[in-house]
């Protein structure tokens, strides 16, 4: 898991390692300690890097959407 500050949210992605040794990628966004919104799996990525910023970018798109 990665997590990060983004305009006073606290946005998290994580990125689940599969069988095939891609990784799964989701985020999450939360503030003042209670999640707003969660992501379905974003996609399939062949390192965990690219999973975590795939999953960083959606939360705070989704910041940058709703603030």
């Amino acid at each position: 898991m990665t997590i990060e500050s983004y305009q006073g949210y606290t946005v998290r992605c994580f990125a689940k390692q599969l069988g095939d040794g891609s990784f799964e990628a989701s985020g999450a966004v939360a503030k003042d300690g209670s999640i707003k919104e969660g992501s379905d799996p974003l996609g399939y990525y062949p390192s965990f890097d690219r999973a975590a910023a795939a999953g960083i970018a959606w939360a705070k798109a989704w910041v940058d959407a709703h603030s």
